[in-house]
């Protein structure tokens, strides 16, 4: 059953209210075009997901001869950087 355009408006909240609780759309009827109301339902999760650029994209062995990063030596390079005086070695 549709309801007319003038009806809608008049109880427009009580329309909205009514779809959220039940979930059921709504038709209106406007010079004899009908339109339809309905609870949008959320995109999922995944759907949302960006690409990286940097991802690696392919099978696991060909990270084989790839180097994990080294947090020991990384701090060693950090440390040194952090004694030298400002603008550069003497």
């Amino acid at each position: 059953m549709a309801i007319s355009a003038t009806q809608l408006r008049k109880q427009l909240f009580e329309v909205l209210h009514g779809i959220e609780a039940t979930g059921e759309p709504v038709e209106i009827e406007l010079k004899s075009t009908r339109f339809v109301i309905s609870r949008a339902e959320p995109a999922p999760r995944l759907a949302r997901f960006q690409p990286q650029r940097d991802a690696v994209v392919g099978p696991s062995a060909d990270l084989a001869g790839f180097s994990p990063w080294d947090e020991a030596a990384w701090r060693d390079d950090w440390e040194a950087r952090l004694r030298e005086p400002p603008g550069g070695s003497p």
